[in-house]
């Protein structure tokens, strides 16, 4: 093991040396020792400069990754040593102001004095969890605050960088869609007070869904290489030897201007016609294409909305991952106006909303689309998903749950051939124009599916509870998995489990503390453990977690985790699909096939369950039958 440190000298605003704060891991395991480096306030010992930052490096320093990111950046769920060393021994010192202002979970100071009668010392560990994003070091001395460093707290599971992103930018749409849901409550009740609104979260919610690649992005390529364009006539006056064509409307404009003719002793007809004069110019009408048109008025109007939706959100947004962001979308507002093609397009009068065009025509109505979101003021607030960006960080844990919800909704409502609509999803409150997600017995979502000629009912719930006492019974304790798929076949009840696990080790030792089995958790599973989540690998604890589902909960067939990871893997007790315990990958951003593997397993599981009540044979030379 190698040992990085951060070696910071920090000051207050007046430039007073204020002391110096240490942070350290021992998790380190590539490079040489003593590498040192000098960045400003910053001794950096072991720690690699790159350009790219990996996902398993617990310090790392990206000095060219621009300015949407912070340079110095840690890992989640990695644990760190913190010393504050200062000479004044009589003041009063708050250790990571920001972050325990933030979160007083993350610093944990040791209860013993390191200090003396010469020197002011304060040590203890430090420990993202599950939270990622920009944070800051810092200290307040007597009440005055250093100066803050920043850094980027990366995930250890995921790609921090662009899978995070796509995670929020699919939540975004799945809240925002409601509006045009035509069975919704919300549908076309466009009308809110504006001035009522406490967050502009809302707002960044719509420009994380506008902005996602296959939005706005894509949608302003296609356009800047198809924007439509209107044919239009106008007069012009050229010189007679310009002139293309003579029709009876030019002889007409001819004849009426005559103090313009000089002799000309041309043999064209047109000058015997003219008694041997020709004009010095003719009026002749011109056809061109012009893009200077209500649609693209309308297209270039919403560009310049957003553009100044993103300045007003600027204006009140702190550091962080939020102003990040707001700051690339500017920088790809700015980059589309910029287009040559909008300096021949002029200002927008009135929004063209009769216009064929905008309501058919690709690419417009996407854009009519969004401008309808925005102008006539839809504000959702999803609070679930809004209290885990309080502060500068995300917690990325329940974020991913409520993602995995949406894609085994997507998968069960491609396979079903009664659709849900987002109404059976969320809870909504109209009164403050607040969103939820139902969960219990009230999150049920009806399918049916055709499959091997038969008729299938399906229900999803979402944390539904299992208990000794109620209808879904446990035997056992109570347990409520984060989703449950209950097959029905003709008046066979038989469930399926699925858990997202975005955990770190500590949160899966809480869940043995739970059912009474941390004794299982031996020191070469930890260290398995250790290994596994560098190599993006499901956990040992995970699956004993799925065994207990499937032991404990009655007529349950599979309980299987989902996780952001390489490796899907399932252990079955026969020669069947079911029973068994798993883990499906499911990771933001690489999602399609992942999608399709889940489709494949359901329904290799209502084939299994058809065998099972002799309605149908199987072939078991393979498992994929």
């Amino acid at each position: 093991m190698i040992e990085q440190k951060v070696i910071i000298q920090l000051i207050d605003e007046y430039s007073n040396e204020l002391g110096k704060l240490t942070v350290s891991s021992l998790d380190y395991n590539d490079g040489e020792e003593s590498i040192i480096n000098k960045f400003g306030s910053l001794s950096l010992i072991n720690i690699p400069i790159v350009d790219k930052p990996d996902n398993v490096t617990p310090i790392q320093y990206c000095p060219n990754i621009g300015s949407n990111f912070a340079k110095l950046m840690f890992l989640e769920e990695t644990e760190y040593q913190i010393l504050f060393e200062s000479d004044d021994v009589k003041a009063s010192y708050d250790i990571l102001y920001s972050l325990i202002k933030m979160n007083d979970n993350h610093f944990k100071q040791f209860r013993f004095s390191l200090g003396d009668d010469n020197s002011y010392k304060i040590a203890g560990t430090l420990n993202f969890r599950s939270y990622v994003g920009k944070s800051f070091l810092d200290i307040r001395k007597n009440g005055i605050s250093s100066n803050k460093i920043p850094i980027e707290v990366r995930s250890k599971k995921m790609d921090y960088f662009n899978q995070y992103s796509a995670m929020i930018a699919d939540l975004s749409q799945h809240s925002l869609s409601l509006i045009f849901e035509v069975n919704s409550p919300l549908y076309q009740e466009f009308e809110i007070d504006y001035s009522n609104k406490e967050t502009y979260y809302e707002d960044f919610m719509f420009l994380e869904y506008l902005f996602r690649q296959d939005n706005l992005p894509s949608i302003f390529e296609y356009l800047s290489k198809n924007l439509h364009s209107q044919l239009k006539n106008h007069n012009e006056i050229i010189p007679i030897s310009f002139a293309s064509n003579i029709d009876q409307n030019t002889l007409k404009n001819i004849i009426s201007k005559p103090n313009h003719f000089f002799k000309s002793d041309s043999n064209l007809k047109i000058v015997d016609k003219l008694n041997g004069y020709l004009p010095y110019e003719i009026e002749q009408i011109k056809h061109e294409d012009i893009i200077d048109i209500p649609e693209n008025q309308f297209f270039k109007y919403f560009l310049e909305l957003i553009g100044d939706l993103v300045s007003k959100l600027l204006k009140n947004s702190n550091e962080g991952y939020i102003k990040d962001k707001l700051i690339y979308f500017m920088d790809e507002i700015e980059y589309y106006l910029s287009n040559k093609f909008f300096s021949n397009i002029s200002s927008m009068d009135f929004v063209p909303f009769n216009s064929q065009i905008l309501h058919k025509k690709e690419g417009y109505r996407d854009i009519f689309h969004y401008f309808l979101m925005l102008e006539f003021s839809f504000r959702l607030s999803w609070n679930e998903v809004n209290d885990q960006f309080k502060g500068f960080e995300k917690k990325l844990s329940e974020l991913y749950e409520y993602w995995c919800y949406f894609k085994l909704l997507k998968v069960l409502n491609e396979l079903s051939i009664v659709k849900i609509d987002f109404e059976d999803v969320f809870i909504i409150n109209k009164d403050n124009w607040s969103i939820g997600i139902k969960k219990g017995i009230q999150s049920a979502k009806y399918f049916k599916l055709n499959l091997y000629g038969y008729d299938i009912e399906m229900e999803l719930f979402y944390n539904l509870r299992f208990s000794d006492n109620s209808k879904y019974r446990s035997y056992s304790l109570p347990f409520k998995p984060d989703y449950t798929l209950l097959v029905k076949i003709n008046e066979s009840i038989n469930y399926v489990h699925f858990d997202a696990k975005y955990r770190s080790e500590l949160e899966i030792i809480k869940d043995f503390d739970k059912i009474g089995a941390e004794d299982n958790l031996d020191a070469e599973i930890k260290k398995r453990d250790s290994l596994e989540e560098k190599s993006k690998l499901f956990k040992d604890g995970d699956i004993y977690k799925m065994h207990t589902y499937k032991d404990s909960i009655l007529d349950t067939e599979g309980a299987y985790v989902l996780y952001p990871g390489d490796v899907t893997k399932r252990f079955y007790e026969s020669n069947t699909v079911i029973p068994s315990v798993g883990a499906f990958c499911l990771t933001p951003g690489n999602d399609d096939n992942e999608e399709d593997e889940l489709e494949i397993f359901i329904k290799q599981v209502v084939k299994a369950l058809l065998y099972h009540q002799g309605l149908i044979t199987l072939d078991f030379n393979s498992l994929n039958y």
